[in-house]
């Protein structure tokens, strides 16, 4: 009872401190959260948030504000940041390659999918990493606050915390570790620029979906959201982008059939 009592408050407190939609509406902003080191999805060059999420929440912000003169205030994140940004109000939606897990969900509400993903391993071509049992007694390197990070703690692997995805690579690169853990997605971008680097194991563990963050009880957001993303689908803004966008970054080492959820939108008419 004092469990279900404690849930309640926390949801209700949840709500009460986010901004809703028509507050959002009024003020014409939409603040977002997106990381600055992670493209494809999210980076800051010169001064401009970039990438395929940033797009996103560019979709999402027009389709919200439409001639209302609205903008989306881009916020920056790391992994172990992004709960307490959405739970604490700093954004209003978090996009930041957030993968949709039971524990989060207890925490913050989750939009339908828009990506599947699978944790993939990026090691140093030579290094002879090619199947999950070859990491036994390696030390793994994963950012804090991950599924990749959850996944190998929970086996028992020697695993060793990393701030973002480029200081993990470095210290990939300056034998700090022998392996980095993280999203398929994440890690398939380094070797398309290092050739040095090779992902053998691509699609380790159950797959995953990335969803849009919403505070917890922020229903009429969370609504406005999922409605938005089933639109975008339908007018083919992901598959648009991810031939635009994501299959040039990984040089055709993305599958589109992997990663597109377009089928399971077809549901909704």
């Amino acid at each position: 009872m004092i469990k279900k009592v404690l849930l309640f408050t926390t949801i209700f407190l949840s709500s009460l401190f986010s901004n809703s939609l028509s507050e959002i509406k009024d003020k014409g902003v939409l603040r977002v959260g997106v990381f600055t080191e992670q493209p494809p999805f999210g980076q800051l060059v010169d001064g401009a948030f970039t990438g395929f999420e940033v797009d996103f929440a560019n979709a999402i912000a027009q389709n919200l504000f439409r001639d209302r003169g609205g903008k989306v205030e881009f916020v920056a994140t790391r992994a172990d940041q992004r709960l307490d940004f959405v739970e604490k109000n700093k954004v209003d939606l978090l996009l930041a390659t957030f993968t949709i897990t039971d524990d989060r969900s207890k925490k913050i509400d989750f939009s339908l999918p828009y990506f599947s993903v699978n944790i993939g391993v990026l090691s140093k071509k030579g290094d002879g990493i090619k199947k999950e049992s070859d990491l036994r007694s390696k030390k793994v390197l994963v950012e804090s606050g991950t599924t990749a990070q959850a996944y190998f703690n929970l086996k028992g692997y020697n695993t060793v915390s990393c701030p973002n995805s480029n200081e993990c690579y470095k210290m990939l690169k300056n034998g700090a570790g022998d392996a980095y853990a993280n999203d398929n997605l994440i890690v398939l971008a380094y070797p398309v620029v290092d050739r040095s680097m090779e992902v053998n194991i691509k699609n380790l563990g159950a797959s995953d979906f990335l969803g849009v963050g919403v505070a917890k009880g922020n229903k009429e957001l969370l609504n406005f959201v999922n409605d938005t993303l089933v639109k975008l689908s339908k007018d083919g803004f992901f598959r648009k982008t991810f031939k635009d966008t994501i299959d040039p970054f990984y040089k055709g080492t993305a599958e589109q059939k992997y990663f597109l959820l377009e089928d399971i939108y077809k549901i909704f008419g």
